[in-house]
């Protein structure tokens, strides 16, 4: 294993755990101490591969006793193979359908814009008369505009 010195930002990217965590897994000594101290510290190979392992067994329920005791078990090949694998993008089969229409009576509305923060909502579905009346409105406050 080629021993990268990365930094915590860097360690947090790789592995998809926060920062937070990782020192928590620190302190619970199933992820091991970084090479140096403060902002100095560095991470290698070992610590990403263990942190992804962590990750997986935890999402389990895994209590720290186990984990621990599972990472002493594992070589290098089995970690590996434990990492969880990236998800393949969605196929054009696999895209699910579209909602089903809805069963709530569907009315279309016009939004207009009156002023700035102002609009008047119009269904004019049932009356004609409406649009008419919702163009005057327009008319008359399209000219109250003040001229910039």
């Amino acid at each position: 294993m080629t021993t990268t010195a990365i930094t915590m930002q860097r360690l947090e990217q790789l592995a998809g755990v926060r920062a937070r965590t990782l020192r928590h897994w620190i302190r619970k000594k199933v992820l091991p101490k970084p090479l140096g101290r403060g902002r100095g510290a560095r991470y290698t190979d070992e610590h990403v591969l263990r942190a992804g392992v962590i990750r997986q067994l935890r999402s389990q329920h895994a209590s720290f006793r186990a984990i621990s005791a599972k990472l002493a078990q594992m070589s290098e090949a089995e970690m590996l193979a434990a990492q969880p694998r990236p998800v393949a993008p969605a196929s054009a089969e696999s895209v699910p359908p579209p909602p089903p229409e809805p069963s709530y009576p569907f009315r279309p509305w016009e939004v207009i814009t009156l002023l700035d923060g102002v609009v008047l909502l119009v269904n004019a579905s049932g009356n004609p008369g409406l649009r008419r009346i919702a163009d005057e409105i327009y008319r008359y406050y399209a000219g109250a505009r003040p001229r910039a």
